[in-house]
């Protein structure tokens, strides 16, 4: 199977950090497309899917979801995906940096914040009701507008914008899936925290000692606030995080199993292939079969 490929910011001439694009129909006939669309793959930086009109399927990291009508969808760097599309397909991409959306604040963490960014164990889909997606739309339309702006503000407006949609969409995001009960407990920034930790960290540390540590608390009670708010152990997000990694590079390299297990920090291979049976019900050299598979023309 060809490997997956791995698109950086797309250049333009004006080296614009902040991308917005039109898609209409199955196929995309933009000359300016940041990428090609018809296999897996994945980005270095963050991609915002608007879909005015429900048709089609989008595949992210190995779960497939229907692209419903007036639903954004989002993807961190690092995530693998793949959109079919339908003839009477209608939406919008947005395509930022980390650096463009964190410029002047200099606090990089500030798009972990957002609970559909950087967050494996998170839906990244918002599905709205028409009023609510009409005033996303009116948002898109301002940065449509600011983008044929040559300004010298330009980029701080368009920016401005960027923050105001992704924040519109953290307070219907809260609302869909009744969290905030959640977001009110006293401990919530601290399993922010050790989400954020988990995801720059999981390859080289598995043990809940190790963030707790980090955190300035015990295990116990590190694995006790994690669960009350996202239902499962610090330890149990840990191995998910690290299954996750494991299956794309299982699909998406050349990667021995082996070599996957040392990349992951695992000593002993053996061990790995046990830790991922258990979790998928493969073991991972049928995993890679099975899942390479499906892609096979």
């Amino acid at each position: 199977m060809e490997p997956i490929k791995i698109y950086e910011m797309p250049e333009t001439p004006e080296n614009q950090e902040f991308q917005l694009y039109e898609v209409q129909g199955k196929t995309i006939s933009n000359t300016h497309y940041p990428h090609e669309t018809d296999r897996p793959h994945r980005h270095r930086y963050y991609e915002v899917c608007v879909f005015v009109n429900g048709a089609g399927r989008h595949e992210i990291d190995f779960n497939t979801h229907r692209i419903q009508s007036n639903s954004i969808h989002f993807l961190s760097p690092g995530q693998v995906h793949l959109i079919s599309r339908e003839e009477d397909y209608h939406g919008y991409l947005m395509v930022f940096s980390k650096e463009f959306y964190s410029l002047d604040t200099f606090h990089e963490d500030l798009l972990f914040q957002l609970p559909f960014f950087n967050n494996p164990h998170s839906v990244p889909i918002l599905n709205l009701t028409p009023g609510r997606f009409g005033e996303m739309l009116e948002l898109i339309a301002l940065m449509k507008r600011e983008l044929l702006n040559t300004g010298v503000y330009g980029n701080e407006i368009l920016r401005s914008y960027l923050q105001v949609f992704l924040l519109k969409c953290k307070q219907h995001y809260i609302d869909f899936f009744a969290e905030k009960q959640k977001m009110l407990d006293p401990h919530y920034t601290l399993v922010q925290q050790f989400n954020t930790l988990l995801e720059q960290q999981f390859r080289k540390n598995h043990l809940v000692q190790h963030y707790a540590d980090l955190l300035g608390v015990s295990p116990a009670l590190l694995n006790k606030h994690v669960k009350r708010i996202t239902g499962s152990t610090a330890g149990d997000l840990i191995i998910e995080r690290l299954i996750l990694q494991a299956k794309r590079y299982l699909i998406y390299t050349d990667l021995t199993n082996k070599e996957v297990a040392y990349q992951l920090n695992y000593e002993d291979p053996s061990y790995f292939s046990r830790i991922f049976k258990k979790k998928t019900g493969f073991s991972p050299s049928d995993f890679r079969k099975g899942e390479n598979e499906k892609y096979q023309n």
